[in-house]
């Protein structure tokens, strides 16, 4: 959750930030190149001059807004990064800004607890971190295996011992992975009730189109007689051409008119 300040001047923030992180004066003035009585004074309201590129550090070293700062908001989260500040290359922010990924699937991720999770496990398989482990018992049952020579069946019962190294990471990779995407399917996935109710809508039309006021429908049905029924039910719709759809229909199916089987016979 996002933490909100009360109003104030970029003093009052100082003040605020120094408190919540626990940092003297003398620890900011050098985290930002500045003397401490030079902090100082502007602090106290001695002096006005701080200079932007000051303000700038102060800014990155709490790692807030420069809006925030100076007072223009009340919420801390900056807005904008630097590419290099986020850790990505080049190349992956040209994707993000192109839209080559979708961008509203990478903050959902980003923004979900278990896909941190996700990560950290990549960044562990990556490094070998358990396979390594699993490669030396591996390489343990081995040689007991060699120890026992003529006794096939304590031979064999070792060395269904091994496992494949990466097992154990490439399944909890998964699991964190797909556990990520359901809550973000959760969040911003489809609502699939909106659309069968709009599929159960479009079936009771047809279903009227065919029973034409009958309480049960022609068991004799058509295709014909479906295509006219679907062309129908959507015939009320904005620059849709009943005879159009029709067609689109039986062409669907496998199906054509007499008028139509009768030109393509020509």
């Amino acid at each position: 959750m996002e933490q909100v300040f009360l109003p104030g001047t970029i003093r009052d923030r100082i003040k605020d930030l120094m408190k919540s992180k626990k940092m003297t004066q003398a620890e900011l003035a050098i985290r930002i190149g500045m003397s401490e009585s030079t902090l100082s004074r502007f602090i106290s309201g001695n002096t006005d001059k701080i200079g932007n590129e000051n303000i700038i550090r102060i800014a990155r070293v709490f790692n807030v807004s420069t809006d925030f700062l100076l007072g223009e908001v009340d919420v801390p989260d900056r807005m904008n990064y630097d590419i290099s500040e986020l850790g990505l290359s080049v190349q992956a922010a040209r994707n993000l800004y192109t839209h080559k990924v979708n961008p509203q699937v990478v903050n959902a991720l980003l923004e979900n607890p278990e896909f941190a999770n996700t990560t950290n496990l990549i960044s562990r398989y990556l490094d070998d971190e358990l396979a390594k482990g699993f490669a030396a018992q591996n390489q343990l049952y081995a040689t007991v295996a060699g120890m026992l020579g003529s006794a096939s069946g304590a031979v064999e019962e070792v060395k269904n011992l091994q496992v494949p190294v990466y097992q154990f990471d490439l399944t909890a990779i998964q699991r964190s992975f797909m556990s990520a995407v359901q809550v973000v399917k959760k969040e911003i996935g489809n609502d699939l009730s909106a659309s069968k109710e709009l599929t159960s809508q479009a079936v009771k039309k047809i279903y009227t189109e065919l029973t034409k006021g009958q309480k049960k429908p022609n068991r004799k049905i058509t295709v014909d007689q479906v295509a006219e029924a679907v062309a129908q039910s959507v015939s009320d719709l904005p620059g849709i051409d009943k005879e159009t759809v029709k067609q689109m229909f039986l062409a669907l199916t496998g199906t054509v008119t007499g008028h139509e089987k009768g030109t393509n016979d020509q």
